[in-house]
């Protein structure tokens, strides 16, 4: 006896295998966007945990360093320049800011060094550029019982390192979930005191 397939047979296996191709394609589209969130947070993530960890390597160098003319600085920047590596990229950095801070973190009586990547300062250490000049290694107060001035500093001076970073989006989910620019810029700030001196 011979089978005959009716034409609606027919028609629900090919009902299926299209339904069974729709959902395949909604989940090979949901985790590959998976993936490349996981892949976008990892790389941010990083660059913000590199960031950070920079800012407080420069601050401690800041405190060490202290007031030495012409040189404090150079070493701060060079301790930047060996933290922010790989995937991070130096050309990245926004600016460098080494002030002279109040205990919330803000800029006290505007006293602001910032620096950016490129130029012909401290070329040993890849080159800068020095855009403000307000807080120079020469008055800076490390000595315990303060430096006369105007403003005054009562004790040693609270020094803060702050670096901006612009990261950059690597994989295309951003714009696949709407989100603009091509990226974030993190800044990370860390404080220290300077190294006491006692006053001779």
């Amino acid at each position: 006896m011979v089978k005959r397939h009716s034409l609606h047979q027919h028609s629900k296996t090919g009902d299926s295998r299209g339904q069974a191709l729709v959902e395949f394609s909604m989940i090979v589209l949901a985790f590959i966007t998976l993936l490349m969130g996981v892949i976008e947070f990892g790389l941010a993530f990083n660059a913000k945990l590199q960031t950070s960890f920079a800012s407080r390597d420069a601050a401690v160098a800041a405190a060490e360093s202290g007031g030495t003319p012409n040189t404090a600085d150079g070493a701060i920047l060079n301790t930047i320049d060996r933290d922010i590596n790989t995937p991070l990229q130096r050309a990245y950095i926004d600016h460098v800011d080494v002030y002279w801070a109040n205990a919330d973190g803000s800029v006290h009586a505007g006293a602001i060094e910032r620096y950016t990547p490129g130029g012909s300062l401290y070329p040993g250490w890849g080159g800068w550029t020095k855009t403000l000049d307000l807080y120079p290694g020469p008055i800076r107060c490390a000595f315990i019982s303060g430096c006369a001035g105007s403003p005054a500093h009562p004790g040693p001076d609270r020094m803060a390192v702050l670096i901006a970073y612009r990261y950059s989006w690597t994989t295309p989910l951003p714009n696949l979930v709407g989100l603009f620019g091509t990226g974030v810029t993190f800044v990370q700030t860390n404080l220290v005191t300077m190294e006491p001196i006692p006053n001779t």
